[in-house]
């Protein structure tokens, strides 16, 4: 493998956020031939059986007595005294960025709400005193969301990102999924993870 091939590889796991071993396409066999041993069937319903035991007995012991003073090495996390840590390129509940001043970066453009394909954004837009537009109402109906991210591909001043807001993303009334401005602003300094990921990511090089 050459530098540039290194090079690249780097680029892309710090762009994407995770290693890229997980990413790796698995190889599918179609139309596998079958020994005779796998054909019998029930020995390899006995193996996979084994398999799940095995992981069972791990992680049970791991949790009833794990090794004193060491991590434990099962994959379960105890939410919600645990949280996960989600990779950048992780799409949550888009949020709209607020300056330092707390008023938002949105210029009420309409280009989120004109692309959104759930039709979930809805702008209704003023100016101010010094003849600049910003959005008076800024709707997202979160029960339509698909998180795709095309708001924030699409937007000129970095207004909108996906978050990493994962909870609270379902009610019981859909009522309550109906997010106003004052609900969606976020400081910049919260959401730096996103706004350096989608800069990489939509860098021009990257096209």
């Amino acid at each position: 493998m050459d530098k540039k091939t290194d090079f690249d590889q780097t680029k892309l796991e710090e762009m994407v956020g995770v290693p890229l071993d997980r990413l790796k396409p698995k190889r599918v066999h179609r139309n596998p031939e079958l020994t005779l041993w796998e054909k019998i069937y029930v020995p390899e319903v006995v193996r996979g059986l084994g398999i799940t035991t095995r992981h069972f007995v791990s992680n049970m012991i791991g949790f009833v007595a794990p090794p004193s003073g060491k991590k434990r090495s099962i994959f379960t996390v105890y939410y919600p005294e645990e949280k996960v840590e989600l990779p950048p390129a992780y799409r949550g509940r888009p949020v709209l960025v607020a300056k330092a001043d707390g008023t938002e970066k949105c210029v009420a453009c309409g280009l989120c709400e004109k692309i959104c394909p759930a039709k979930a954004i809805t702008i209704e837009a003023l100016e101010n005193a010094m003849g600049e537009r910003y959005p008076y109402k800024y709707t997202l109906d979160g029960s339509r969301c698909v998180y795709c991210g095309y708001c924030e591909e699409v937007c000129p001043k970095e207004a909108i990102v996906m978050s990493a807001e994962y909870e609270g993303l379902a009610e019981r009334d859909r009522r309550q999924m109906i997010y106003s401005k004052e609900q969606l602003l976020r400081s910049e300094e919260s959401v730096k993870g996103r706004l350096e990921y989608i800069r990489r990511i939509y860098a021009k090089w990257n096209y």
